[in-house]
């Protein structure tokens, strides 16, 4: 199964909407993985582990489409690093890329500097709080157009991060 950038959801256009300004928001508020010790998950996750995801926990299914499994009882934040590399067919190549968390759909990006010939990668981002009593699996969907998909499918990377207190926020427009 994979997800359309055709059907335009009110869900998938809100993320979209919201990550457009996200390059300026990145500059200052990226989640730092240059730690030495991620802070320890509270007292209300016990029985719980923050495992580090290793790269033999993913794999690629198809050129466009790679799998990464977050073992059962897991719970803490992770930034998930989603990178495809197409090569040029002519004029108009773009690289769109999504990644989804279980059922839920982390965002969708788009380089849409066109690029006339050559190889091109593309990196995506997500930053996720998970806590599963089963396993968890994370997709990273990569589109480009007018461009061949590298065969080994997009790379990701899913890495913990420390505890920040934080469950959930949610940015919204008040009604009038």
């Amino acid at each position: 199964m994979s997800l359309s950038f055709h059907k335009a959801t009110g869900r998938l256009a809100l993320c979209v909407f919201l990550l457009a300004g996200a390059p300026a928001l990145a500059q200052h508020s990226a989640p730092n993985t240059q730690t030495a010790a991620p802070a320890p998950l509270p007292r209300a996750f016990a029985g719980y582990a923050q495992p580090v995801i290793p790269s033999s926990a993913c794999r690629a299914v198809e050129p466009a489409e790679t799998r990464c499994e977050i073992p059962a009882m897991t719970a803490g934040r992770y930034l998930i690093e989603a990178t495809g590399t197409a090569t040029s067919q002519g004029a108009g190549a773009q690289q769109q890329m999504e990644i989804v968390v279980g059922d839920q759909l982390c965002g969708a990006g788009r380089d849409t500097a066109a690029w006339p010939s050559g190889a091109r990668s593309f990196r995506f981002d997500c930053l996720t709080t998970v806590l599963t009593d089963k396993p968890l699996e994370i997709r990273a969907i990569y589109n480009p157009v007018n461009a061949a998909k590298d065969s080994k499918g997009p790379q990701l990377v899913v890495r913990p991060l420390g505890w920040n207190g934080v469950l959930s926020t949610l940015p919204f427009a008040p009604s009038r």
